[in-house]
């Protein structure tokens, strides 16, 4: 029962493949790379002026994130005195 579930969804699997690569043939070639795409610096001053909001907000939740994974990753010792 397992193999043929298994060759089901791998049939499937090849033929989503190949429909989604079916029409790549026609797509134009990409188009020469505009100057500073890729830069670190443009980068930071795209973060830094346009999306200085949406990157603090992240940042934020992030550092949250950090510390509940510390707080749960910590092991607590419970000493009884009797």
């Amino acid at each position: 029962m397992l193999k043929v579930a298994a060759s089901i969804c791998g049939g499937m699997l090849l033929i989503i493949m190949v429909a989604s690569l079916k029409g790549t043939a026609m797509l134009n070639p990409p188009s020469p790379p505009v100057e500073g795409v890729g830069l670190v610096k443009s980068l930071g001053n795209v973060l830094f002026t346009e999306f200085l909001l949406p990157f603090e907000v992240c940042s934020v939740l992030l550092l949250a994130a950090m510390v509940g994974a510390v707080m749960l990753g910590k092991s607590e010792k419970n000493e009884k005195f009797e």
